[in-house]
């Protein structure tokens, strides 16, 4: 077996590993796996099989999970949307999939029984799950609610197919969200996860954690450069998103909420605890580019 494989992202066991990994790794078995999709708002993902761990993160209503081993109520796979690998309680996911229409564009809303305000609610949806809209209904839009296939109805005004174009816009939405390590949503979400989501909702892929989007994600900034909104600031173990030369909208334990501060009370706080400041501040391209 190889180690050299970011295991966050490469999906292998000592006794188990994707079909796509078979030349760079050796397992006594290899799975082309199966793609299902998260029934539940939201579902924690762990590194491993156990509750009582750590989330790693979570996938949303709506989002694939491709499984690699199900067994004794634990499905060990990994996210199609970016290759996060980990465990998931069966009960969050279904065999049967649809593609994605529409995204939820509110930061949450609810599926609904009936087209019915007063209707009883099955669970709410977060900013950015996938949505499918049933098409094969007689009436697929009633009241001012849309079906979603495999049931249920959500408020039309609440879902989109269309993206942003300011992904600093749509990370302000999430200002004085509760901080929670590995969350994704409206209900918690951590540092990388407010970057992660926000760019995808301008159409944007990212990566899970904040060392990985530091690889990836846009060019750094000379010294002698000026941050500008929308830049993202990367520090060890943290990540935040510039709104203009001396402030950082971000996700963190510090207030336990998003919040706005200072750059360089955000850079003190974390010498602090680390012994190390800033590391480097990069610019994306536009959307779109």
């Amino acid at each position: 077996m190889t180690h050299s494989l970011d295991n966050r992202t490469s999906p292998y066991r000592d006794d188990l590993a994707a079909k796509h990994l078979s030349d760079v790794v050796t397992a006594p078995r290899y799975t082309t796996g199966t793609t299902q999709q998260v029934l539940s708002p939201l579902a924690p993902l762990y590194a491993m099989p156990d509750d009582n761990t750590p989330t790693t993160s979570t996938l949303l209503y709506g989002e694939k999970f491709i499984v690699y081993d199900q067994q004794d109520g634990w499905a060990w796979g990994q996210c199609e949307h970016d290759d996060y690998v980990g465990y998931l309680r069966e009960e969050h996911l279904r065999t049967d999939t649809s593609p994605a229409s529409h995204y939820v564009s509110a930061l949450s809303t609810y599926l609904f029984s009936s087209p019915d305000v007063k209707s009883p609610p099955y669970h709410p949806i977060y900013f950015m799950s996938p949505v499918c809209i049933d098409t094969d209904t007689t009436q697929p839009t009633e009241n001012g609610f849309i079906a979603v296939k495999g049931g249920g109805w959500v408020y039309a005004e609440h879902i989109s197919r269309d993206y942003g174009t300011d992904h600093t816009a749509e990370a302000l939405k999430f200002l004085y969200t509760p901080y929670l390590w590995g969350g994704r949503s409206h209900a918690g979400l951590d540092c990388s996860a407010l970057v992660q989501i926000s760019l995808a909702a301008t159409g944007r892929a990212a990566p899970r954690d904040s060392d990985m989007q530091e690889a990836i994600l846009g060019t750094p900034l000379d010294g002698e450069d000026v941050p500008e909104k929308g830049d993202l600031a990367f520090f060890p173990g943290h990540v935040g998103i510039m709104l203009d030369d001396m402030h950082l909208l971000h996700a963190n334990a510090t207030h336990m909420r998003v919040s706005i501060d200072p750059l360089k009370d955000v850079i003190g706080w974390i010498e602090r605890e680390s012994g190390h400041g800033l590391n480097c501040i990069r610019r994306l391209a536009p959307a779109g580019f």
